[in-house]
């Protein structure tokens, strides 16, 4: 008797709630059915106009053209409403009042959104096998391409799903923008890399390494890409959980880990290396990362809660001390930020120091400083003081404004002079400096450094004063934790 398999049906138990239920509706949906025929009509009628003579190398760049647009614009965008669509229709507090965690929810729709992208990643493998036997196409490259704008479309959808918790449609497309800056880059650089006049001596270059440098390279970019992923999950997963949880402190502290180990190895890149500027490549990627963090904990309402507090209360002293840097709110949040930039800010002392052609005051040192330093600026300025998320943006949007406007009044009026009044919020010092005269670009941007300190000063000055908070919560924790062991007695 023939055993037969029976026939597969739905998912298995084994998958997530969440991403069952997203699944089912997001390969049922009109816009992934229809964006999926439209891309592989795209595709075929493009390979047809090759055998019509059409030139390679210009069919090639159209294919990673429609490739690039369709993995990192088409299905990331899926996620640009996917939690303010459940807050809207009220099915987002229904998942809330289950068992489910809110990072089960975020992590949940990811996977589902990310398997249609890996769906529509592995559809384009026939075709890059078929170019193949046009010519003109090294499948190596072609491969290493492909996987780079898989992952790339990984974090950008986790970027846009964390942000769709934010319910101004304005901000929400503001920031889809910034992410499609990202998205534009590494556009490039994967233009770049199937070129066949820079992909060369690209391939030559890292192969020419040792290999474990290359095992190292390759893993460090899948572990900032996994760590992305986590940190923009885990900040979507805080704006939409209850006040009562805490889910600050364990994020923290990836962050701090992750952030100590690319310090770390930026520090030993710039003085064990010959070429200090190697250390670029650990820098830039910390610098960005960096942001992001100072941005999601500056903007983390202040704990309503003893709950919030109670794990690291209950540790003694050490534990509330601790507190100050891990708690959830934008109080702690102030201080954890002025650690992460110091962290970022000491790889390019070290590259300043190694670089005999730089100056901390008169190169690229002083920019960074004031780039980390505009992160507090709206712990002062509250224009928004029912969303602190909504605020630091808007106070950055408007800081960019006026030094927009400051630079083009300097230079149309023909009074570079004036750009010394930017010298008072750090973003507006990186346009001013610009519109001065060189020789005296040097004291003006220390001068916007010292302006710049004051703000960071301004910010520990009121966190220190909403520490208050904290210490209120932590009694209360404490009281919950004494009366545990005679609410267990009462109830035995």
């Amino acid at each position: 008797m023939n055993a037969t398999l029976p026939m597969l049906r739905d998912f298995s138990d084994r998958f997530s709630p969440i991403v069952v239920k997203e699944l089912r509706q997001g390969l049922r949906t009109r816009f992934f059915t229809s964006s999926l025929i439209l891309f592989h009509t795209f595709i075929i009628l493009l390979l047809i106009t090759v055998t019509f003579g059409a030139p390679v190398e210009a069919v090639n760049g159209i294919f990673w053209g429609i490739a690039g647009f369709m993995l990192l614009a088409v299905m990331p965008l899926r996620g640009f409403a996917a939690l303010h669509t459940e807050a809207a229709d009220g099915t987002l507090d229904m998942l809330t009042l289950t068992s489910i965690a809110s990072f089960r929810i975020l992590y949940g729709k990811w996977v589902a959104l990310y398997s249609q992208t890996l769906l529509v990643a592995g559809s384009i493998l026939p075709y890059m096998v078929a170019r193949y036997f046009f010519g003109g196409v090294e499948i190596l490259q072609e491969v290493v391409a492909l996987v780079i704008l898989a992952l790339g479309s990984g974090v950008i959808t986790a970027a846009l799903l964390s942000f769709s918790s934010q319910g101004p449609l304005l901000l929400r497309i503001f920031l889809a923008l910034c992410v499609g800056a990202g998205a534009v880059t590494l556009g490039f650089f994967t233009a770049i890399l199937v070129s066949a006049s820079q992909a060369d001596s690209m391939v030559r270059e890292f192969f020419a390494l040792a290999l474990w440098e290359q095992c190292s390279l390759i893993g460090g970019i899948l572990a900032l890409v996994v760590y992305a992923v986590y940190y923009f999950l885990a900040l979507g997963s805080s704006r939409i959980a209850p006040p009562s949880e805490n889910h600050s402190t364990l994020k923290r502290l990836v962050a701090l880990a992750v952030h100590g180990a690319l310090m770390v190895t930026g520090l030993l890149l710039c003085f064990l290396n010959t070429d200090p500027d190697v250390a670029f490549w650990v820098f830039i990627p910390l610098m960005v990362l960096t942001l992001i963090v100072c941005m999601d904990v500056l903007t983390e309402e202040m704990p309503r809660y003893p709950t919030a507090v109670a794990v690291l209360a209950r540790r003694g002293r050490f534990g509330r001390l601790a507190g100050r840097l891990l708690y959830p709110g934008w109080a702690s949040g102030v201080i954890f930020s002025a650690v992460m930039c110091v962290m970022a800010l000491s790889i390019m002392a070290g590259i300043t120091l190694r670089h005999s052609s730089w100056d901390w005051d008169d190169g690229p040192g002083v920019y960074m400083v004031c780039l980390f330093l505009a992160v507090f600026v709206p712990v002062i300025l509250r224009i928004n003081r029912t969303n602190t998320f909504v605020n630091w943006w808007v106070v950055q949007l408007c800081s960019m404004i006026c030094g927009i406007m400051l630079t083009m009044f300097c230079f149309t009026m023909n009074a570079r002079d004036l750009g010394v009044i930017g010298i008072f919020t750090p973003i507006t010092t990186l346009f001013g400096v610009n519109c001065v005269d060189y020789n005296s670009r040097q004291g003006i941007m220390l001068l916007g450094c010292v302006f710049s300190a004051i703000w960071l000063l301004a910010a520990m000055v009121r966190a220190a004063s909403s520490f208050n908070t904290y210490t209120t919560l932590e009694c209360e924790a404490l009281e919950q934790i004494a009366q545990e062991p005679h609410r267990t007695h009462d109830a035995a």
